[in-house]
């Protein structure tokens, strides 16, 4: 009896945070990258900078401009991805060279041709 009493309170309880996480939940009207600085700082009053809903901006560089600098903004969560996401391309591209870059085998109209022993 006591295990299905403390399963019942357990289910409940997880019930009602998912409830309390949706309605905590704010969808954003427009891209983070879009929002003023004033919007951004409304958005994340509530939040700890932890938060994977918490949005972070950076500004990053314009090639062809010393001065220019494009604002881009996203949530802690969108970030991970975009850095987990160059993580992968560079280790593909490793694999890819330490592979050598080698089709293993040669295009049809070939310069060179073939050495055959005689």
């Amino acid at each position: 009896m006591r295990n299905i009493a403390s399963l019942a309170i357990l289910i409940a309880l997880s019930g009602a945070s998912a409830a309390a996480a949706n309605e905590a939940e704010v969808p954003l009207a427009r891209t983070a990258s879009e929002m003023s600085g004033a919007e951004i700082d409304a958005y994340n009053q509530s939040r700890a900078t932890t938060d994977p809903d918490y949005i972070r901006c950076r500004r990053i560089e314009q090639v062809g401009s010393l001065v220019k600098k494009l604002r881009v903004c996203h949530t802690n969560a969108e970030w991970r991805r975009v850095t987990d996401k160059g993580n992968q391309d560079a280790r593909d591209s490793m694999e890819t060279l330490a592979r050598g870059w080698s089709n293993s085998q040669e295009p049809a109209g070939s310069i060179v041709p073939a050495i055959r022993p005689q």
